[in-house]
């Protein structure tokens, strides 16, 4: 078979081009720089694809990636792979030859397609091979090999002063034989003068987050060599314990990863040196791949674990039971390690019943939390944070339902029952805590000069307010039911109101008049959103259909159907191309407003899903569930799951610079995460 590269091909595997030079569906070249022939797609999202390609000179399959659009920040780290790849001759890498990057420009294109031809490596890389055997965890004597395999790997790559930057069990490749190839080094960084100036100077360079496996100084933009070997050493926790390392808590004062109960037999030595690549600050780490190399070379596995339990000693006969004085009733309380009062016994008997139930329920509330049963129970009362959000307000909020950025991102703002509270988003100060309803706060919404804060309740009110000052500018009434959803238009001059009433309100927002009523669906108006351009307002609703209204007459334009279930809040990418809505039907889909046709379908697992926030470039979008799950918007994949909340996450909002996610839930907490971003 021979595969057509050019992406408008209207039949690119086509029988036909069997052996021949030139596509005979566009014309354009089948027989790459004269000697490779693509055979079969193998895998494909985002900006590339990767294919199976026969090498007619040597007769050799071999995998060639491509990248199909022109983007500059993606062409980049392309030809950095080649580079990288191209000077490393390693086993443990895939082998490039210094000809193997070239363009590729199809007929009729008008941007060439970049290619880079690699060898092929036959297995699976560790996470689809953990997968295969139902994540059974590997033994210590394999991961002393895997990881003495590793340590060469990088200590070839460092020596070039490249560092990797993306090492996770998806990018290590396993092959029949056991040798082990780290692959996708299109996120390698070159450790150049001006790097090391860069990072003296205090600037961030490009991020790569990986959740659970990127250690915090490459999180915030200053990874260094040393963070491979924070990556590598997570990397070792899943394969020894089965469990992704966001499975465990982290120690809320050191950082420290609170793995070793998952992995319960392995040697301490062993334990000690994954803990040492994964110290917290990277001047606590290996220093180089020799220093791990050296380490795996000390570790004796003929030690113990630890010393066995001796047996215990024989029990004593025992002592017969007094016998009771005849005519008086003997009864007798099990007895305790000291003699006590009658008072204290009572005490001592009650304390006992509350730390056992307190254990239990801190068990539950971590399984609940984090997806397993956790050893160590003070953690979970003293409420440790995960390892991805950044801060928690739970001091001055009880069940939260609405939350809102300020454009400047400077100011926090979340809704509960009849109060709303106002952080200082950058210090998490406290700045205004206001007795603002008599029922739920169900919506909140900042106008596009961040100097009004409007807010919606059960209480069938709309209320305005100076956001720096915490002072009341206005009430507005006309609704007949709650006040389920708010929106500032692009202009600022209008706010529109949605409502159990089933009724979309326009308000004008100077004098507080009511412009115009759209009697808009058959059920609660639960969200609605204005297009970019002020043209149009979206709205969805319980009856499950969404609709576009003109804001001239109200006339609606267009109705969307297709969730089986209420649908709770919608947002329009921001050049107003796509529309996305979540469902009580456990879905998250992409719209054409346009027309009307879903573009794109995500699945929550059967969760009802409550909210949802779309990036500023329109790349990612964040829905809330029982969880916080991150989706590439273009490919339709999961990238990312935020645990944290115990309960239903009813609100989110993101920070205008697409950096910040603030999450609110009926547990009575409000998270602030540092949104994981692949550039």
């Amino acid at each position: 078979m021979s595969y057509c590269l050019n992406p408008n091909c209207p039949s690119p595997t086509d029988p036909s081009n069997e052996n021949r030079r030139v596509c005979c569906q566009c014309g354009s070249d089948l027989l790459l720089q004269g000697r490779y022939r693509v055979t079969k797609q193998l895998g494909g999202g985002g900006f590339g694809k990767t294919f199976e390609i026969t090498d007619d000179h040597t007769g050799i399959d071999k995998v060639l990636k491509v990248l199909l659009k022109e983007h500059p920040k993606a062409v980049q780290l392309f030809q950095q792979e080649a580079k990288v790849l191209s000077k490393l001759k390693h086993p443990g890498t895939p082998k490039v030859d210094k000809d193997g990057y070239f363009t590729f420009m199809p007929k009729g294109g008008k941007e060439p397609i970049h290619c880079l031809v690699m060898e092929k490596i036959e297995g699976d890389n560790l996470q689809d091979w953990m997968k295969s055997r139902k994540k059974e965890p590997i033994s210590q004597e394999q991961a002393i090999e895997w990881l003495k395999q590793l340590a060469e790997i990088l200590d070839k790559v460092h020596s070039l002063n490249y560092f990797h930057r993306d090492i996770k069990p998806q990018n290590i490749m396993r092959k029949p034989d056991g040798q082990l190839v780290l692959i996708d080094f299109g996120t390698a960084r070159e450790q150049t003068d001006t790097f090391i100036a860069k990072m003296e100077g205090g600037q961030n360079v490009t991020g790569i987050i990986s959740p659970g496996y990127t250690p915090p100084e490459q999180a915030n933009g200053k990874a260094v060599p040393q963070s491979d070997f924070f990556a590598l050493g997570r990397t070792f926790v899943y394969l020894l314990t089965g469990k992704p390392p966001t499975a465990y808590p982290e120690n809320p004062r050191t950082g420290k990863l609170l793995w070793r109960k998952g992995a319960p037999d392995i040697s301490t030595q062993l334990a000690d040196l994954l803990d040492y690549l994964m110290a917290t600050f990277p001047g606590n780490r290996p220093q180089t791949p020799q220093v791990i190399l050296k380490c795996l070379r000390e570790i004796d596995l003929t030690q113990p674990v630890s010393p066995k339990p001796k047996d215990p000693p024989p029990k004593p006969p025992p002592k017969p039971k007094p016998r009771p004085r005849e005519g008086i009733p003997f009864y007798r309380l099990p007895r305790p390690l000291i003699k006590l009062n009658f008072p204290f016994k009572f005490l001592w008997i009650m304390g006992t019943f509350f730390l056992m139930g307190g254990l239990f329920y801190t068990q539950i509330n971590g399984y609940l939390r984090y997806g397993f049963i956790p050893a160590n129970p003070i953690l979970i009362l003293k409420s440790i944070p995960s390892s991805l959000w950044l801060q928690e307000y739970k001091s001055a909020v009880g069940q939260v339902y609405t939350v809102a950025i300020s454009p400047d991102g400077q100011t926090l703002v979340a809704g509960s029952f009849g109060n709303i509270s106002i952080w200082d988003l950058q210090t998490g100060k406290l700045l205004h805590s206001i007795a603002a309803h008599s029922s739920w706060v169900k919506a909140l919404a900042i106008s596009p000069d961040g100097e009004i804060l409007a807010s919606g309740s059960n209480d069938k009110t709309i209320r305005l307010w100076d956001l720096k000052q915490g002072i009341r500018r206005r009430t507005i009434e006309g609704h007949t039911e709650s006040v389920n959803t708010l929106a500032f238009s692009p202009d600022g001059r209008t706010l529109a109101s949605g409502s159990d009433d089933r009724t979309i309100r326009l308000w004008d927002l100077d004098t507080g008049v009511r412009i115009l009523t759209i009697a808009a669906h058959d059920g609660p108006v639960n969200s609605i959103a204005f297009s970019p351009d002020g043209k149009t307002l979206a709205s969805g609703s319980s009856d499950q259909s969404i609709k576009l209204w003109g804001l001239t007459q109200g006339t609606r334009k267009l109705t969307i159907s297709g969730h089986s279930g209420a649908i709770n809040d919608i947002a329009y990418t921001t050049d107003g191309q796509s529309l996305g809505s979540v469902s009580d039907d456990g879905t998250i889909r992409l719209w054409n407003p346009n027309t009307g046709d879903q573009v794109r379908l995500f699945s929550a697992q059967g969760n009802d899903v409550k909210s949802m926030v779309i990036s500023p470039d329109g790349q990612t979008l964040f829905s809330g569930s029982d969880r916080v799950i991150i989706w590439d918007l273009k490919t339709g994949e999961q990238k990312a799951t935020l645990w944290g909340h115990a309960q239903t996450v009813n609100a989110l909002a993101l920070s205008p610079n697409g950096e910040i996610l603030v999450s609110g839930s009926e547990d009575k907490t409000i998270k602030i995460w540092q949104v994981p971003v692949n550039n």
